[in-house]
């Protein structure tokens, strides 16, 4: 058993469900379920009961419990222990700027609660940039869009997301909502998007034309936009905006895995222990 297993549990329990529990862990459903159940195989017993509004735990899971928080504790006062010693020096971390602003603050958040005497030094860059520029050693470790690794590379899945279209809340469309929507309508086209061209070919396949009436390469300028009712954008449905809707158009699947890669054994070790305690 690790502290993940320990650290997931603890989440699932005092969460009350599996979902709300990976959203706590900062980490997808499947891998922490995965890690529960390998966690209840080695211990002989399960520890949690699912039932239709999330997850309750087993008598063997309340004594558990107990012990998985003083380990919890335990480690905590170990790493406040540590505090004291001579920091590394700082990470650098390439981000890709398509992804949502508010999930590169937790992972950035969460890797310096790993670690928190190690300074940090970020960079946004395109997709290629970021890859190319982790293989020369300009980077230690990306946030980005995943993809095969390279020989040597490590990853780490946090999330995924998929391309979805932007609308304002006023002007939700009611009913099936398909490619055909954008007919004739404005567009507003992220230029920065490493999805663009793929999506450029799904709307040719549905013959649809629609009429594009602004170029950016800031997320939050499309986001305004659409806010304010000046046209549609297709966008990850990871991004967030009050006044904006997220539609999900039928025949739509552009998907991405977002996550953390690193060369194995980048940043003095560090990046490969941290992603085992992740």
């Amino acid at each position: 058993m690790d502290f993940r297993q320990i650290r997931y549990f603890v989440a699932v329990a005092e969460a009350g469900s599996f979902s709300e529990g990976a959203r706590r862990a900062f980490v997808t459903q499947p891998t922490l379920s995965a890690a529960i159940a390998s966690f209840e195989t080695e211990l002989g017993f399960a520890l949690l009961e699912r039932h239709a509004r999330g997850a309750r735990l087993t008598s063997k899971g309340e004594e558990v419990l107990e012990t998985s928080r003083s380990i919890l504790r335990e480690a905590e006062r170990l790493k406040a222990a540590s505090r004291g010693k001579p920091p590394g020096r700082p990470l650098r971390l390439g981000i890709l700027p398509t992804i949502a602003p508010a999930f590169v603050a937790q992972c950035i958040g969460r890797l310096r609660a790993l670690e928190p005497g190690r300074s940090w030094r970020t960079e946004d860059a395109p997709i290629a940039k970021l890859r190319e520029r982790l293989t020369s050693g300009r980077y230690d470790v990306i946030l980005t869009a995943l993809a095969p690794a390279a020989r040597g590379h490590r990853q780490l899945e946090l999330a995924a997301d998929r391309q979805a279209l932007a609308v304002s809340a006023r002007a939700f469309p009611r009913g099936p909502v398909s490619p055909e929507i954008l007919a004739g309508q404005p567009l507003i086209v992220r230029v920065h998007c490493e999805q663009l061209q793929s999506a450029s070919r799904i709307l040719d396949a549905w013959k649809v034309r629609p009429r594009v009436v602004a170029q950016t390469d800031s997320d939050a300028r499309a986001l305004a936009m659409v806010a304010a009712g000046l046209g549609f954008c297709l966008m990850p449905d990871s991004f967030e905006h009050p006044d904006v809707r997220m539609l999900r158009p039928e025949g739509v699947e552009l998907t991405r895995r977002l996550g953390l890669e690193w060369v194995r054994g980048g940043g003095d070790g560090w990046l490969d222990r941290a992603s085992d305690a992740w």
